[in-house]
C-alpha cells in the first residue's frame, strides 16, 4: 500500500517547485497530495465545456439539463468499449451524469409527490441534480436536529424549498482548472446548506470549501481526489465521501469484495442493510446488471483504513423498487467517514482519493483494481499544511466604478496571499452583487445571509491569509514631490511615481462603525497637510482636529465587525506640465487651462508683475521661468535665458550663419572683419558658455550638440550681438 508519508513527501516536492510558471487558477486548485499513479492510456480522451444533450431521461420537468451542465470528460476505447465512459460535471462540482456501455448510471432525480409541499418554489423539481448525484456531504451532528434544523452541507447545491426559490442554485465555483497534460479537471466550490426551508428558522451557515479533481487514467479508470477545508466555526463529525449511487435499471446488482478479493452479491433496502466496515473488505465494490456479474460493470476502489472513526459504507435500494409507485430507480451508496474531536474543526482539512473503474464484468473490474493496486493508491488523510508549505501569490488592486479590479503582480507592495489553505487560515473571496458592486472579503455572506436569493452574482477565491479580513481599496492623488502618511504610520517622502501601500487595521482597533480616510490636501509648497484618520474625525499634522461634519472630501469605508481591514491605498502622483516653448522673444507654457505666474530667475524667482498669462513676451534680456498651478499642485519650469532683446543690428549684414537650423556643419562668414578684441562664444539656452571660437572660424560642427536652441554671442566694442542658432 502507498503510504501517507510517501504522498506527503510528494506533496512537499511538488510545492517546492518554482510556481512562477503556474497560473493562478492552477495554484488555487492545487491539492496537498499527488498519487503518482500514471496515465496508462492517454488516447481517446476529450474534455468539453460545450453542452450537448446527454440522451439521458431525467425526472426533472421544470429545468433542462443545460442548467446544471458545466463540462464533461469522455474516454473512448475502441479495443475495449466496456471501459469507455462519459461523465458530466455540474456547476456545483458534482458528478451528475455517468454513462458507460451500461447506459446512464446516475439516478433520474425522481421525488415522491407526497414529499412536495405547496410552498416549494421548485415544485416537483425541488432537487435539480443536488441530491441523488455523486457529491460530498458534511454534517455537524451536534446541531443537526431534523426535522426542524437539518444540517447538510452539499457540494452540489441547495433544495428549492422556499417560495422564492424558482431557479437552481449550485454551490458557487470559486476556482477551476483544466490540465490537458494530466487529463484532469479541478474545481473548488463553496458548499451550501441544502435545507433552505430550515435556514430561515435556524440560520445554519456553511464554512466549507470542497475541492474535487477528476482525472482520466485510461482503460476505464477515473481517479477522484477530494479535499474539505473548514473555515467556519462548526465542527464536522460526519462525512459522505462520496454520497451517490446508481440506477437499478442500468446496474441492478451490487457486489462487495472480500479481503481475499472474492466478491459477494448483496441485496436489501437502504436503511435496513448492514453498515459495512471497509477494513472487512478488499477495498472495492461493483455494480452490474447481471446477477453473476457477467455484464458491463462499474466499480469503485477506495481505502480500507482511515484516520477517522471507522471507514464504512451503507447501501441499498431506495425503497421497494418493485412498487409501481416508486420511480426513484435508485440504489444508494454512501461512503462514511467520522472525524474524531476537531479533526475537521476550524482551520482543519481532510483529503481523500478513490477510483471509478469500468469493465466488461465484475471480474474484469477486479483484475484492473488488483493489477494497478488502486486500493493502495487510495487516500484518507487529516493532514493540513503549514503556511510556509504552500505557494503564495501577490495581487494589486484598483477601483473601477462600483467594482474592484485585481491583477496578479510580482511587485513587493502587492497583497501576499497563500494559494492553498493552511492551518487556521481564512479564505479571501472576490464577490460581486447583482447590481455590480464588488467586495473582497473573508465573509461569504457579505451581501446576504441567503446566498441563493439572487443578491450575489459571482464569487471567486483569491487565496488565504491569517485573519478574517475585508479589503478596502481606495485611491488618492498627491503632488509630485509630496510626502504621504499611511494608516499604519508608514511615510513615503518625495513621491515621484504612482505607488501603492497596504496597511492593516486590526478588528480590535476598529471599534467604530466605519473607517473614514481623508483625501490628501496639498498646499502650494507641495507639503502634505492631511494624514489618514480614524473613527469620526480628521487629524492633521499641525495637531488640529476637524470633525467629520467639516465640508472636506472624504470616502467612508465599511468595516465588518470581527474582520481586520486591509487598506490597499493607491497613490496617483499628479505632475504639473512645466514644458515651455520659445519663439523669438515670446515664451509660452505648454500647460493648458492652468494658472500661470512668470518669474525672474536672476532676481531669486521674483514674480514678473502682471505676467499671469500662458505666454510672456520678454522686454529685457534675462533668465525667466513660469510657475504653473494645476489641480492644487504647483511646479516651476526650467529657467530660460533670453539674450536677443535690443541686439546690435549693424553686424547683420556682415555676419552670415547658414544653414540655420542645421543638423551638422554650420557655416559662419564675416567673423574675420571684426577687430581682434571681439570675443565669440556659443551659449546654451540657460546662458551658459559651452564653447569659444576664434575670429578665423569658418564652420561650427553641431554633431556633438544635443538638439535644441543655442546662441552665437559676439562681444564687440563693449556691446553684445546675439544670433540664435538651432541644432535639429
Amino acid at each position: 500500500m502507498k503510504t501517507t508519508q510517501l504522498c506527503l513527501l510528494t506533496f512537499l516536492f511538488l510545492f517546492a517547485r518554482n510556481t512562477e510558471a503556474q497560473t493562478p487558477q492552477e495554484l488555487l486548485t492545487k491539492f496537498y497530495f499527488d498519487s503518482n499513479f500514471p496515465i496508462i492510456d492517454s488516447t481517446g480522451f476529450d474534455f468539453s465545456e460545450t453542452y450537448t444533450n446527454s440522451g439521458t431521461s431525467w425526472a426533472i420537468d421544470s429545468f433542462p439539463e443545460s442548467v446544471v451542465f458545466h463540462n464533461q470528460m469522455s474516454y473512448q476505447n475502441s479495443i475495449n468499449p466496456n471501459t469507455s465512459y462519459d461523465i458530466r460535471i455540474g456547476k456545483g462540482g458534482q458528478l451528475y451524469s455517468f454513462r458507460g456501455v451500461f447506459g446512464e448510471s446516475v439516478p433520474p432525480q425522481w421525488v415522491n409527490p407526497n414529499w412536495v409541499q405547496p410552498s416549494y418554489g421548485g415544485g416537483h423539481s425541488y432537487a435539480p441534480w443536488v441530491d441523488e448525484v455523486w457529491q460530498l456531504v458534511s454534517v455537524d451532528g451536534s446541531i443537526h436536529n431534523p426535522p426542524d434544523s437539518s444540517y447538510f452541507i452539499h457540494q452540489a447545491g441547495v433544495y428549492l424549498k422556499t417560495p422564492e426559490q424558482t431557479d437552481p442554485f449550485y454551490s458557487p465555483i470559486l476556482a477551476e482548472y483544466f490540465n490537458s497534460d494530466e487529463q484532469s479537471y479541478s474545481v473548488v466550490n463553496w458548499g451550501q446548506q441544502a435545507h433552505t426551508e430550515d435556514l430561515q428558522n435556524i440560520n445554519h451557515d456553511a464554512g466549507l470549501l470542497y475541492y474535487t479533481k477528476y482525472t482520466n487514467k485510461g482503460k476505464g479508470i477515473i481517479q477522484i481526489d477530494n479535499m474539505i477545508y473548514n473555515f467556519g466555526q462548526d465542527n464536522m463529525n460526519f462525512l459522505n465521501v462520496p454520497w451517490g449511487g446508481v440506477r437499478n435499471s442500468s446496474l441492478d446488482h451490487f457486489f462487495i469484495s472480500t479481503p481475499t478479493h472474492d466478491y459477494n452479491l448483496t441485496t436489501g433496502l437502504y436503511g435496513q442493510t448492514p453498515v459495512i466496515q471497509t477494513a472487512n473488505t478488499g477495498g472495492w465494490v461493483a455494480w452490474s446488471n447481471n446477477i453473476d456479474g457477467n455484464s458491463p460493470t462499474l466499480g469503485m476502489a477506495h481505502p480500507t483504513t482511515t484516520n477517522t472513526y471507522g471507514n464504512k459504507f451503507r447501501y441499498g435500494d431506495a425503497g421497494n423498487l418493485s412498487n409501481v409507485n416508486n420511480l426513484r430507480d435508485y440504489h444508494v451508496f454512501e461512503m462514511i467517514r467520522q472525524p474524531i474531536g476537531d479533526q475537521l474543526g476550524f482551520g482543519k482539512a481532510m483529503s481523500f482519493r478513490y477510483f471509478y473503474v469500468l469493465g466488461e464484468s465484475v471480474d474484469a473490474v477486479k483484475n484492473t483494481i488488483l493489477e494497478y493496486d488502486l486500493v493502495g493508491y487510495g487516500l484518507d488523510s487529516s493532514y493540513v499544511a503549514d503556511m510556509n508549505d504552500v505557494p503564495s501569490i501577490r495581487y494589486a488592486f484598483s477601483t473601477s466604478g462600483q467594482g474592484i479590479q485585481e491583477t496578479v503582480t510580482t511587485a513587493p507592495n502587492g497583497l501576499l496571499l497563500r494559494t492553498s489553505p493552511y492551518s487556521q487560515s481564512y479564505p479571501l473571496f472576490y464577490i460581486t452583487s447583482a447590481n455590480g458592486t464588488s467586495v473582497i472579503t473573508s465573509n461569504p455572506y457579505h451581501f446576504s445571509e441567503y446566498p441563493y436569493d439572487g443578491t450575489m452574482e459571482n464569487m471567486s477565491l483569491l487565496g488565504f491569509l491569517d485573519t478574517q479580513s475585508e479589503l478596502i481599496v481606495t485611491e488618492h492623488t498627491v503632488c509630485e514631490g509630496a510626502s504621504f502618511s499611511f494608516f499604519d504610520g508608514t511615510i513615503f517622502n518625495n513621491l515621484q511615481d504612482d505607488t501603492s501601500h497596504i496597511s492593516t487595521a486590526l478588528s480590535s482597533q476598529l471599534n467604530w462603525d466605519s473607517l473614514i480616510v481623508q483625501n490628501v490636501v496639498v498646499n502650494p509648497n507641495n507639503e502634505i497637510n492631511a494624514v489618514h484618520t480614524a473613527c469620526n474625525s480628521f487629524t492633521w499634522i499641525d495637531g488640529v482636529t476637524y470633525q467629520s461634519s467639516t465640508n472636506l472630501p472624504s470616502v467612508t469605508l465599511e468595516n465588518i465587525y470581527g474582520c481586520d481591514s486591509i487598506i490597499h491605498l493607491n497613490l496617483v502622483i499628479d505632475t504639473v506640465n512645466t514644458l515651455t516653448t520659445v519663439e523669438d522673444l515670446e515664451m509660452m507654457s505648454l500647460a493648458e487651462g492652468a494658472a500661470y505666474q512668470w518669474l525672474d530667475c536672476d532676481e531669486n524667482y521674483a514674480q514678473v508683475v502682471g505676467e499671469v498669462n500662458q505666454s510672456f513676451i520678454c522686454t529685457e534680456n534675462g533668465t525667466y521661468a513660469v510657475q504653473v498651478s494645476e489641480n492644487n499642485c504647483i511646479d516651476t519650469s526650467d529657467c530660460i535665458t533670453i539674450l536677443t532683446v535690443g541686439s546690435l543690428n549693424e553686424l547683420s549684414n556682415q555676419i552670415l550663419v547658414y544653414p540655420n537650423p542645421s543638423s551638422g556643419i554650420l557655416h559662419i562668414e564675416g567673423l574675420e572683419t571684426l577687430k581682434s578684441s571681439a570675443k565669440i562664444s556659443i551659449l546654451d539656452i540657460h546662458g551658459n558658455i559651452i564653447k569659444r571660437i576664434g575670429l578665423d572660424s569658418k564652420t561650427l560642427n553641431l554633431n556633438a550638440f544635443s538638439p535644441g536652441r543655442y546662441y552665437l554671442e559676439i562681444a564687440y566694442n563693449g556691446q553684445l550681438e546675439v544670433i540664435e542658432i538651432v541644432r535639429k
